[in-house]
């Protein structure tokens, strides 16, 4: 039997974008569904910062932390794949020279939102350059178990794997509320 060019191509294709992601990419999940993933810089790098709020691990000394008047955690609603509550299964730390990175292993209790979580059980990465990198420093065991509201999104790196960004927030009653306001308020303006 003769094939066509156009068939071989588009065979070649299929079996390439089968195929494991490599790297930090995930082989389920938000890349799973070969939709277009913006690179991660400018306005997405600060809305998933790769942090914890202090608020979320009790150092919010001055109590000013509000959800509701909170415009980067609007946007997050609004621009995440999926924002889930989570705990933190794992903490660990890979020494780099003088400082540690950290991988914080995220199970799913819920989701609260979005079309594109993550598996139940996925890895994120915290770098030294990350705000929370003192956080994960000084509590590094004590973190797992805890819970936290995380806002998440996909990313294509240069090289072409994806990659997981996230921000992890307060889980409470007032975080689930503003999310789900951020939500609301967005679909309205897409209408």
């Amino acid at each position: 039997m003769v094939r066509s060019l156009p068939t071989v191509a588009l065979a070649a294709a299929l079996a390439l974008s089968l195929g494991g992601t490599g790297g930090c990419g995930p082989s389920t999940g938000p890349g799973a569904k070969s939709r277009p993933l913006p690179a991660y810089a400018g306005r997405a790098a600060d809305l998933f910062d790769d942090s914890i709020d202090p608020a979320a691990v009790g150092m919010d000394f001055d109590r000013g932390y509000t959800p509701r008047a909170d415009p980067m955690l609007r946007e997050r609603s609004q621009v995440s794949d999926a924002v889930l509550r989570v705990k933190i299964a794992t903490v660990t730390g890979k020494k780099d020279g003088p400082e540690a990175s950290y991988q914080l292993g995220l199970h799913i209790i819920e989701k609260l939102t979005g079309k594109s979580p993550p598996p139940d059980d996925f890895t994120v990465a915290v770098s030294k350059a990350s705000e929370s990198h003192g956080i994960l420093k000084n509590f590094e065991g004590r973190l797992v178990g805890y819970p936290f509201v995380a806002f998440v999104r996909e990313f294509v790196r240069p090289d072409g794997d994806h990659e997981v960004h996230f921000h992890l927030s307060p889980d409470t009653k007032e975080v689930k509320a503003a999310v789900n306001d951020a939500v609301v308020l967005g679909e309205a303006y897409a209408k």
